[in-house]
């Protein structure tokens, strides 16, 4: 097994914000498209047949006057965060994605997540924590990297 490199991950990603900044040899900076709220919790069950997602709510986020871009000003808590970028027509490849390394700095916490065949271009979505002072993200801010893992 082997990470697709730089070009040939490129070409399997849909909504790339800035490809020369987002491009690494290995892997892709994912960017933030959308942050949501839980608001109500979810039920999980042994067969499924009571499984209920939990429900959220979307933030806006709030622009200062003169940016072209908002922020997201998070107290601390649990969220949702939905990427720009969605994986096409990845075939076999396993996508592993984690927290970039300035979300990390910034207190965000989260798991890494692999995604088996998950190639449909549906969003892409990382439950996270803002910390105790909380955490203040830019629209479009690189928040996660995305590995795609191939056989």
């Amino acid at each position: 097994m082997f990470f697709l490199k730089s070009d040939e991950l490129r070409n399997h990603l849909h909504s790339i914000i800035h490809k020369d900044t987002q491009q690494h040899k290995t892997h892709f900076d994912l960017t933030i498209d959308s942050i949501y709220k839980f608001t109500k919790a979810g039920s999980l069950d042994f067969g499924g047949s009571e499984f209920e997602a939990a429900e959220k709510e979307l933030i806006k986020p709030q622009k200062n006057q003169g940016d072209d871009y908002g922020w997201w000003n998070l107290p601390q808590g649990h969220y949702q965060a939905s990427m720009n970028e969605t994986i096409k027509e990845a075939g076999d490849t396993i996508a592993f994605i984690n927290l970039h390394p300035h979300a990390r700095k910034a207190g965000i916490i989260t798991n890494a997540s692999m995604l088996p065949n998950q190639h449909n271009e549906d969003p892409i979505t990382l439950n996270f924590f803002a910390p105790d002072p909380g955490c203040n993200i830019k629209e479009n801010a690189r928040f996660a990297v995305l590995y795609l893992l191939a056989s």
